[in-house]
């Protein structure tokens, strides 16, 4: 039987341990199932620093196992994400989990395997045990984790990091599917196959790149450009139209293009065709959409058209991206 130890602290985002276990839950059924077993495959504890109930960031209270320090041996640590409002008090939330971070340090000293999501990467990170290795966190916190963690190679392209018995996921769904990656590992593919087809989870995505041209072009303050680049994002199928677009913000084409300019270094076309791009790889990324569907969803006019800015773009046209994207 397989030890699973899920840190709970307050603050903690609920989903970040009640998902995987719920994902351990449903492994176990299908084992007991398939092999006719009386005990469960994985026995899933939680731990917080003094055994106490903890309320998680959504006013959820969780009944704890044991403290830290009673905390029976492991194959695996689950780590959630941390709850913040910016920065800042991300940054104090995570001093306040100075105990939790050596924990953990210790832990994966002894050889323990540690499944970090999003924001609960800076806990491995602030204890130092990530130093010269890759890591990933959520896309929105990357500027940070860079600045914070110099040591640490930071793989912001990714959803999904593996190194040396730390995985670190970038989102929710990546923290699912390292839960997967890793029965598969200890079991094999056959059951983490089943438990995904179970609970329609798909393992395949690993790139956080559609996300991130986002990312970089809204870290202004300017906002009626973030309020034109929501909407751009939102109708992405529609045809820009300048005077139109301007009408809508109540200022002039004039005024519109040259504070869009400023604000991202690039006028609002070459905006729209990288956003339509980025979604189109997305979509490439994360669907069964046929080529003809996703050039009506994105709004090309031909599919002609997408094969010849994918090729300028990439060197690479959509159908050969995404056979070597599920590759992989």
């Amino acid at each position: 039987m397989y030890q699973v130890l899920g840190l709970a602290f307050d603050g903690c985002q609920a989903s970040g341990l009640t998902s995987p276990f719920d994902v351990f839950n449903v492994i176990n059924t299908i084992w007991k199932q398939q092999r006719g077993e009386a005990t469960d495959l994985y026995s899933c504890r939680l731990v917080s620093l003094t055994g106490e109930t903890v309320t998680c960031s959504n006013g959820m209270k969780i009944q704890v196992d044991s403290s830290l320090r009673d905390a029976s041996q492991a194959d695996l640590i689950v780590v959630p994400g941390i709850h913040h409002s910016d920065t800042k008090s991300l940054i104090k939330n995570i001093e306040k989990l100075d105990k939790e971070s050596n924990w953990l340090l210790t832990r994966m000293q002894q050889g323990t395997a540690i499944a970090a999501n999003c924001s609960g990467v800076f806990l491995l990170a602030e204890s130092g045990s990530l130093a010269g290795k890759e890591a990933t966190t959520a896309w929105w916190l990357s500027g940070l984790f860079r600045s914070r963690y110099p040591k640490i190679k930071h793989r912001f392209d990714l959803l999904l990091v593996k190194d040396k018995g730390t995985y670190c996921t970038g989102s929710m769904t990546a923290n699912l599917s390292v839960i997967l990656e890793i029965v598969e590992q200890q079991v094999g593919r056959q059951l983490a196959q089943n438990a995904a087809r179970t609970m329609l989870i798909d393992a395949s995505q690993s790139y956080a790149s559609p996300y991130l041209f986002i990312q970089e072009q809204t870290a202004h303050q300017d906002s009626l450009i973030l309020t034109v680049e929501s909407q751009l994002q939102r109708d992405i199928s529609q045809k820009l139209n300048m005077e139109e677009l301007a009408k809508i913000h109540s200022v002039s084409s004039r005024t519109l293009s040259r504070r869009f300019k400023k604000a991202n270094g690039m006028s609002l076309s070459d905006y729209h065709q990288r956003t339509r791009l980025e979604q189109t790889k997305l979509l490439l990324e994360t669907t069964n959409l046929s080529i003809e569907q996703i050039v009506e969803r994105v709004g090309y006019s031909s599919q002609s058209s997408l094969r010849r800015l994918f090729n300028k773009e990439l060197g690479i046209s959509p159908s050969n991206y995404r056979k070597q994207l599920r590759s992989k």
